[in-house]
């Protein structure tokens, strides 16, 4: 089943069509490689699921959005240009905040906390792409044990020495990757498709596709790159950037991150940020 959000309410109003949204940020462990690793995500019910929700507006739409706070610390919801302060939320209340988008493309939406964005919450708000094929994948990196103390707030950075052992597509790891629809490229040949990618992890990640190449639609942080068309994608630390693809090859079709490392589950291989594309006819 999808996580895009499921709609509250659609009301019409003056502005056009509103979507009424809730939000949860929640905070626990979750074991991954047989470790316990703790995770903060923002998700669609008071249950955690390290695999942040995806919000799909149409261009103008006006969202209404209430984001619960279910941690004892305060966090916001943030998006870098658009909503930057008067943002925040304490800890077991909740704010509701109004937006809308006047033009195609991603945007990430994180908790600009260290306890919150460096342990995995971040997520994706996709405009403009609701009548299209899209895919969507939220990268992040992590290592295992400084997640404890960044969920205490013990730690409040990143260090210089950091060594992630795990890697995610939407807050999992393959093999796991394949049975998620939202990372799991699978069209028709000849379709077109779009593929939304939310860097939210704590460095730089570069995916290569076998067999495509993809036109660079959007991009939020290295946006002088909008219009290129390349089988390996940089996709900076923060960024959300959306992908055109056209699927003119059959068959079946690997797509990786390119650094050895992020395609490992604490260095076994293979693992770490591996999907695929399907085409059939």
């Amino acid at each position: 089943m999808r996580l895009a959000l499921v709609i509250a309410c659609v009301l019409v109003c003056a502005q056009g069509i509103a979507l009424d949204l809730t939000l949860y940020i929640n905070k626990g462990e979750l074991d991954f490689s047989g470790s316990a690793v703790s995770v903060c995500a923002f998700n669609e019910t008071e249950t955690l699921d390290s695999k942040n929700a995806i919000i799909e507006l149409e261009i103008d739409e006006l969202l209404n959005l209430t984001v619960i706070n279910n941690d004892s610390l305060t966090h916001d919801f943030t998006i870098d240009g658009v909503l930057d302060a008067d943002n925040e939320i304490a800890g077991y209340s909740q704010e509701t905040f109004q937006l809308s988008f006047d033009e195609l493309g991603a945007w990430r939406f994180y908790s600009s906390a260290s306890y919150g964005e460096f342990i995995g919450a971040t997520g994706t708000i996709n405009v403009g792409l609701t009548e299209e094929a899209c895919f969507f994948w939220n990268l992040f990196d992590l290592n295992k044990e400084l997640t404890h103390d960044l969920a205490s707030a013990e730690l409040e950075s990143i260090p210089s020495e950091y060594l992630p052992e795990l890697f995610f597509i939407n807050g999992d790891h393959f093999p796991n990757s394949l049975e998620d629809e939202d990372a799991l490229v699978s069209v028709e040949l000849g379709d077109t498709c779009y593929i939304t990618i939310v860097n939210g992890g704590n460095m730089d990640h570069v995916m290569h596709f076998h067999g495509f190449h993809a036109e660079i639609v959007s991009a939020q942080v290295a946006s002088d790159r909008v219009g290129w068309s390349k089988d390996t994608v940089p996709i900076k630390k923060g960024e959300a950037m959306v992908l055109k693809l056209v699927a003119n090859l059959e068959g079946v079709y690997p797509v990786h991150d390119h650094n050895l490392i992020a395609v490992t589950n604490t260095g076994f291989y293979p693992g770490g940020m591996i999907t695929q594309i399907h085409v059939g006819q």
